[in-house]
């Protein structure tokens, strides 16, 4: 920002001592205004332009405050244009891939915390009792990739040592409450 204004200054500067050579009366604001203008809109004023914004320091320079852009987002997506807009990035893979990763874990944090509120899990609730729902499930649980899936569960659940144990000490416990109960009817 010091950089254009710096640039913007030693134009005005320039022009004025040029307007004291000759024997005119200095330009008004409005004149030194006009030719500021008609400076940046030549190839040699938009390519210092550009080359300025190029510039990473510049770059940090520039400080936004976050009320500009709230408006600016706001006058942005509520405008018509500016809902077509945004269609056509949602619609594009890439933007959509990239907004994603970007409120991934924000996305995450709010659905935790509205599973957490009780209003928020009886309308799922409701949602998951509804006979349209349930008959999906129904049909899903029907599907050979389900069944498959199922299949595999429960044989990765059967391999760890932990299902093995508890199902070792439930047949021990088993056995040992009908041995129990053999010697208790001899």
């Amino acid at each position: 920002m010091a950089k254009i204004l710096s640039f913007l200054m030693c134009a005005v500067m320039l022009f004025n001592l040029a307007g004291c050579g000759s024997q005119q009366s200095q330009p008004s604001y409005e004149e030194n205004k006009k030719m500021v203008l008609d400076l940046l809109k030549t190839d040699d004023g938009k390519k210092a332009m550009r080359d300025l914004l190029k510039d990473n320091e510049f770059r940090q320079a520039i400080v936004l405050d976050e009320p500009t852009i709230h408006k600016t987002i706001v006058q942005t997506l509520t405008t018509e244009q500016g809902q077509k807009l945004w269609r056509q990035l949602m619609n594009d893979p890439d933007f959509s891939e990239q907004l994603a990763k970007t409120m991934e874990s924000d996305n995450e944090r709010l659905l935790k915390r509205m599973m957490k509120d009780p209003g928020y899990q009886g309308m799922m609730m409701d949602i998951l009792k509804t006979p349209e729902m349930q008959q999906q499930y129904l049909d899903l649980m029907k599907t050979k990739p389900f069944r498959q899936q199922l299949d595999k569960s429960i044989g990765e659940l059967m391999a760890t040592p932990l299902f093995k144990k508890q199902l070792a000490d439930a047949i021990v416990e088993t056995l040992k409450k009908e041995q129990e109960k053999s010697v208790d009817d001899s």
